[in-house]
């Protein structure tokens, strides 16, 4: 039963469509007719080996994109063979053959072949990495390989064979692909979007929850922790899926709806950077709570022989009534879900004011009064997360609940009524203003500002939430008018319009500043007015060699100088095949694959290459000893081959499509067809090449394995050696350097108090401003994938520290979250009151030295991360700041209460803010942690500049 499921489930149906379409491209090998169509060329076998890159399991949108990408590679590399052919043609006509084969391995060879290399690690997508390796492979055979261009002559009989091979092989991928379990990127992109509503309403649940009891009990839990690394996926994966989804909706006449689901992304993204805002107001109650009974317990055990471990039971008891909704009451109004019977407020107000004024009774009395409306809002945020925004498959109809909005708001209302309540409650209670030990009262007024700082953070998830629900509505709208329009193919209407500057909330590109050392990537606000380290007169003129460095700013890229690197290295490589001496020595060892492995193993990083090339030679190992086996087996016979080469690629299809190392997979299914499909091949004697070395029409198995064998080991170990000697890029250098950049931008973030904006309006310079942490936020997406690759780089100190960097970036995300909750605080209400506007002037000078001194703490560690040096040992403490600031609020406070009565909203943000630098406190303790740990591994090893 177990093996019948699995047989039905979509992973088996993925593999069996691509191990179909494989089985479809053999044939063009043993099949006579078929081999006939193609010519007497060699390379039959390439029809199969296209067909593993350009697999069918793919969704009908993916396909439009990667036919698109696949015919642009295709037009590239005739425009290289066409080219290279006719250069070697002129000079050769001239008598001048060496001077055409220079300028191919120069302006060709080195230049084709390295700018396809700039194309895949610049775009860095899995459907172009696939086209620039097909054409990387057409472009080396014609240059290496097929000989018209180092014979001077210009033939397309080769370039003829490999266009009907590319078209054969998308042709087949498309029939199988569209013909057996088709399937839709749009519909992949509304499960997707389905699911991670479902994982945000699990994750809002658990986190109100906890909060209501005052427990990391759900929040900890192996199963939240799942949820909350999906999260950081909903950057990528949704608009991965969304762009392949825009090939569908162009197609079909749906672009309006296409424009409205990259909407739905954006505000996904947004709630899933609240939701990482709440949990982290979340985790400051609990650390708040847990340094509170610490501190009882300690002065419990010293002065008072009761016992106070009963304090949080009683909290526990106290909280019964917010449990999540049982089912039997789920199906009544979500507006009467939290409704308190009239006898328990009596019993409950007894319970406040008998206890104890103490932190934990003030959290008691904040959730008696706001936890109910909390409870309502956060059941009908959960209802409407799990209800939106598709129907079930196969329709995904949009069926929006008429009430949701109506409900919602209500929700909303009542909850911010009931806040209002809380706190003038609270603030005006006995728990806060009774007179108090500076320490026990800086204890109380944390507390109660982690409630409203929670409750301000639900608030904002619910407004996106009805911005969320205001795109549906207007995409449902576009589905049942079934509205079409191409207006992406009227072109001419693009030609006149201007592009507009980058004004979203992305930012500036933060990526940019990651990867280039030098300044000339760093956005024009940040450009230096003079010449760097050079002091001129007032009147001198920038001199020439200067401006010549400025004009060739774009050579010092690193994507550029790796474009670069892999020309250099793919001429000198392909440099043998155009000498007369040493021509058949290359050809006898089919270095043209020796090529074609260094240019598919080439990345950016030491460790990505180290990764690939080790994935590249066993795999290679693996495909040679499956095509012995098959030959020895079976010699000669299409029938068993075929067979036999269809059960070799289940496995390999299982690998490229469900394990990380995809690639590892295409490597076996390569080798094979190199070795198997290609000795057949011999054998029928249907090619005039030169094959004799191997055995002619009595192909020398052995023989073939072993050239191709060492043509992709010399290959890959000539990747290595060039992507180490020329400019190398070392992903564990470059995790550090990004992890000091990313906390360099939070230094200077916090360098100015965020809050001045109240005042003084936004930071004109974006990369000072606090909104700017989402572009944070892709940074840290991009230090994990420098993470995953640095341990695979070569190190005599022996295993990469990657549980201490794995640490460092959760430290890092932890601290983002927090700035999150801070900057919707602030782009909430971004112009501040009379009263806040008091507050902030009040406490300016306490707030400029608690950011100070935050600020001094990320430089101090972006330096230390940078430069492999070890932390002083002595660093100022933000804690001392704080209390400060604390102190400076209390006295505002007692002269305001006394002269002007309640206050309660204004000084919310002063509060939350009091508590987001808390929680950065927090996350830079962990970060120091983890990075004196580093010390022990890294305490001699500097960084390579």
């Amino acid at each position: 039963m177990k093996l019948w499921a699995f047989a039905r489930s979509k992973k088996a149906k993925m593999v069996l469509k691509c191990s179909l379409a494989y089985y479809i491209g053999s044939l063009a090998t043993y099949v006579a007719p078929i081999s006939n169509m193609l010519g007497r060329y060699d390379g039959k076998h390439l029809v199969a080996t296209f067909a593993v890159y350009f697999h069918p399991a793919r969704s009908a949108g993916s396909m439009y994109q990667a036919t698109v990408y696949a015919l642009i590679a295709f037009l590239y590399s005739c425009f290289v063979s066409f080219g290279s052919m006719g250069v070697s043609l002129f000079f050769a006509m001239k008598d001048l053959i060496e001077v055409g084969h220079a300028l191919v391995l120069i302006v060709f060879c080195a230049g084709g072949l390295g700018l396809i290399g700039y194309v895949k690690h610049t775009k860095a997508h899995p459907t172009i990495n696939v086209a620039c390796s097909m054409a990387s492979i057409s472009i080396v055979t014609i240059l290496t390989k097929e000989g018209s261009v180092q014979r001077g002559e210009f033939q397309i009989g080769k370039v003829v064979q490999v266009s009907m091979i590319l078209l054969m092989s998308i042709a087949i991928s498309y029939t199988v692909a569209f013909t057996l379990w088709p399937s839709s990127a749009i519909n992949g992109f509304r499960q997707l979007m389905i699911d991670t509503m479902d994982q945000f309403a699990e994750s809002l649940s658990g986190i109100t929850h906890s909060f209501l009891r005052g427990s990391t009990e759900d929040i900890d839990s192996f199963k939240f922790e799942s949820i909350e690394a999906s999260h950081r996926t909903v950057f990528s994966s949704l608009s991965k899926t969304l762009k392949e989804a825009k090939y569908e909706h162009y197609i079909w006449g749906t672009e309006k709806q296409y424009h409205q689901e990259a909407l739905l992304v954006e505000s996904l993204q947004r709630l899933s950077q609240n939701i990482g805002g709440l949990r982290s107001a979340a985790r400051t109650q609990f650390s708040l709570l847990k340094e509170v009974r610490e501190r009882e317990q300690a002065s419990a055990s010293s002065s008072s022989p009761i016992p106070l471990e009963s304090r949080p039971q009683a909290v526990e008891e106290n909280n019964q009534l917010f449990t999540p909704p049982s089912p039997e009451h789920e199906h009544l109004p979500v507006e009467h879900s939290g409704n308190v019977s009239p006898s328990e407020p009596s019993t409950r107000e007894e319970t406040v004011a008998s206890s104890e004024v103490s932190p934990a009774a003030v959290f008691n009395m904040f959730i008696f009064h706001l936890g109910p409306p909390m409870r309502s809002l956060a059941f009908t945020l959960r209802e409407m997360l799990e209800s939106l925004p598709f129907g079930p498959a196969p329709d995904y109809k949009i069926q929006i609940n008429t009430h949701f909005e109506e409900s919602l708001q209500r929700a909303i209302d009542l909850f911010n009524e009931k806040r209002t309540e809380a706190l003038n409650d609270l603030y005006t209670s006995e728990a806060i203003t009774c007179p108090r030990s500076m320490e026990a009262a800086a204890d109380v007024e944390e507390m109660a500002a982690s409630c409203g700082y929670f409750s301000y953070n639900l608030t904002f998830i619910a407004e996106e939430m009805k911005t969320f629900l205001d795109i549906l509505k207007e995409l449902q709208r576009l589905q049942e008018s079934k509205e079409k329009s191409w207006e992406w193919l009227k072109f001419w209407k693009r030609l006149g319009r201007k592009k507009l500057p980058r004004t979203s909330e992305e930012g500036i590109s933060f990526y940019a500043l990651l990867r280039s050392p030098s300044h000339e990537e760093i956005p024009s606000f940040n450009r230096r007015r003079t010449i760097p380290n050079v002091v001129l007169e007032p009147e001198a003129r920038i001199p020439l060699t200067y401006k010549l460095w400025l004009a060739l700013r774009v050579l010092r890229r690193d994507h550029v100088k790796f474009g670069v690197k892999v020309g250099i290295g793919a001429a000198l490589y392909a440099l043998p095949a155009f000498i007369p001496a040493t021509r058949p020595t290359f050809t006898h060892w089919r270095g043209e694959w020796g090529l074609v492995s260094y240019m598919i193993i080439m990345s950016m990083t030491l460790g990505q290459t180290n990764s690939s090339g080790e994935a590249r030679v066993v795999g290679t190992i693996i495909g040679s000893l499956l095509a012995l086996f098959a030959w020895f087996a079976f010699p000669e016979n299409p029938y068993a081959l075929s067979v036999f080469g269809w059960l070799v690629s289940l496995p390999c299809f299982w690998i490229i499509l469900n394990w990380k190392q995809a690639t590892f997979g295409r490597f076996i299914l390569l080798t094979y067809n190199l070795s198997a499909l290609y000795a057949y091949s011999l054998s029928m004697a249907d090619n005039d090449d030169d094959d004799d070395d191997e055995g002619g029409v009595n192909p020398i198995i052995t023989e073939i394995v072993l050239h191709r064998t060492v043509a992709v080991t010399v290959g890959v170990l000539w990747g290595l050696f060039i992507n180490r000697m020329i400019w190398p890029l070392s992903a564990r250098s470059q995790l550090r350097r990004g992890l000091s950049v990313l906390w360099l931008r939070m230094a200077l973030i916090w360098n100015q108090d965020p809050l001045n904006c109240l005042i003084d309006g936004h930071h004109e310079k974006q990369y000072k401003n606090i909104s700017e942490e989402y572009s944070l936020q892709k940074a840290v997406i991009q230090l994990d994938g420098l993470a995953a690759a640095a341990p695979h780089e070569f190190r005599l100190k022996g295993p990469f520290p990657i549980k201490e960097y794995r640490n460092i970036l959760k430290a890092s995300q932890a601290i983002l979250d927090a700035f999150h909750g801070m900057s919707v605080m602030i782009a909430k209400d971004p112009k501040a009151n009379r009263r806040e506007t008091d507050i902030l002037n009040f406490t300016k000078k306490e707030r400029d030295n608690l950011c100070a001194r935050l600020s001094h703490l990320f430089y101090v560690l972006a330096s230390s991360i940078r430069l492999a040096f070890p932390l002083p040992e002595h660093l100022p403490n933000a804690l001392s700041a704080r209390d400060r600031l604390l102190a400076k609020l209390f006295d505002y406070r007692a002269h305001v209460r006394g002269t002007e009565g309640e206050v309660d909203e204004d000084f919310a943000m002063v509060y939350a803010y009091v508590l987001v630098t808390a929680r950065i406190s927090e996350g830079l303790d962990e970060l120091k942690r983890n990075v004196m740990l580093l010390y022990g591994v890294l305490d001699e090893e500097m960084l390579e500049i």
